[in-house]
């Protein structure tokens, strides 16, 4: 079940790397900043993204609780030749991108809002999957 999943997700992040030409590249990490699904080709830039999204991550809750800013959503860095942008979709999942230097703010924020909800409604609907087969070995 979790490697249908895993599938699932990983077609996600594909279609849209596919469709958005200025992304270059997605990955979801867990907590810990191990890459759990990926777009990206490159093992070492895998964990470096992975490490960099965990400690984002938990900088962004720390602004939260320190700053009083509500739910946060979005971590957004631009570079020069590059732009990251890191998403916390779940206590257990985030969301992290690289996308061209070029590429419009907005444009690749609305992509990765669209790809949250598709990613959200997978790790729904498996965790419905496994409630029902925890209710079946109960009975």
């Amino acid at each position: 079940m979790l490697e249908a999943r895993a599938q699932l997700l990983q077609e996600r992040l594909t279609s849209l790397a596919d469709r958005v030409m200025e992304i270059r590249g997605l990955v979801l990490i867990d907590p810990n900043g191990l890459p759990m699904v990926s777009t990206l080709h490159s093992q070492n830039l895998e964990e470096a993204l992975g490490a960099f999204g965990a400690a984002a991550v938990g900088q962004m809750a720390r602004a939260q609780a320190d700053f009083e800013m509500g739910p946060l959503y979005l971590l957004h860095l631009a570079g020069r030749d590059r732009q990251l942008f890191v998403t916390p979709l779940t206590p257990e999942v985030a969301l992290l991108a690289i996308a061209e230097a070029g590429a419009t703010a907005s444009t690749v924020t609305l992509h990765l809002l669209g790809l949250c909800r598709e990613i959200l409604s997978v790790l729904q609907s498996g965790n419905a999957d496994e409630s029902a087969a925890e209710v079946e070995e109960r009975a």
